[in-house]
């Protein structure tokens, strides 16, 4: 596990308004968690993006990791409709300068639709410029959640790189494998895909290329995915494309 280098695209930080175990205030608490778990880099959010807004997150987790290289900051979405985060023009533009290049979505938390009819001139942005957009599972909308949902969204969107993360330990591949196939932009974090065998089977099926290693921290161990892909039955090749290779490709390809 030392010689793989971890850039990990699920992290957060900022004071949750769901307790966890271990909490990462602040900027140095994550940098700390960090160091001491050997994850080199990490794709981060703000809490404030997600329990606040993102007019006041988006702009707190640009200024709080600009002294840290190891940070890539990362934003979340609004419907352009409402005027909060400016047109997709000047939202896209407003990555540039601070130097986002990649995006979330919390349809059930901050109330509204995710679809095309909503968010459709912002998507037709994101595949052009080929920006990633994340969601967590647990996130709903249209009466749908989970890979329902990614499966509406991919369906309108067929080339969005839509990235699920948190998809828990007993394994969802009846749901996932299917979208795998139809979708090639879809990507799947590695936090709590803990299935035996599971890695390396879907090595085998979809290439190594559709895994980005998460963490799910705060809310769980860097360790335990960590282990998980380093002893997984694949070559070194691939678990370094999983462990920070893919994510590296996938921000090196936004064309902002």
């Amino acid at each position: 596990m030392s010689t793989l280098e971890f850039f990990d695209c699920n992290a957060l930080y900022g004071i949750p308004s769901v307790p966890c175990l271990e909490q990462a205030k602040r900027v140095g608490d994550l940098l700390e968690e960090m160091e001491w778990a050997g994850v080199s880099r990490a794709l981060v959010r703000h809490t404030a993006m997600i329990d606040e807004s993102p007019v006041v997150g988006n702009r707190l987790i640009v200024e709080e990791t600009a002294p840290h290289p190891s940070l890539c900051p990362s934003w979340a979405i609004l419907p352009p409709q409402t005027g909060e985060l400016g047109t997709p023009d000047e939202f896209l533009a407003s990555m540039a300068q601070a130097g986002v290049r990649a995006l979330w979505t919390y349809p059930s938390r901050h109330r509204y639709t995710l679809d095309g009819v909503t968010l459709g001139p912002l998507f037709e942005h994101l595949v052009a410029r080929r920006v990633p957009l994340f969601i967590e599972r647990g996130e709903t909308s249209r009466g749908l959640s989970g890979w329902e949902l990614a499966g509406a969204v991919l369906q309108e969107f067929p080339e969005l790189i839509l990235v699920v993360v948190g998809h828990g330990s007993w394994g969802e591949d009846r749901y996932l494998r299917p979208l795998l196939e139809a979708y090639e932009g879809l990507h799947i974090d590695t936090s709590r895909y803990e299935l035996d065998g599971g890695i390396a089977d879907l090595c085998r099926r979809f290439g190594p290329e559709r895994l980005l290693f998460g963490s799910a921290f705060p809310y769980t161990s860097p360790g335990g995915a960590m282990l998980t892909l380093a002893h997984a039955d694949i070559a070194d090749e691939e678990k370094q494309k999983i462990a920070a290779g893919n994510l590296d490709r996938l921000l090196s390809e936004v064309r902002l």
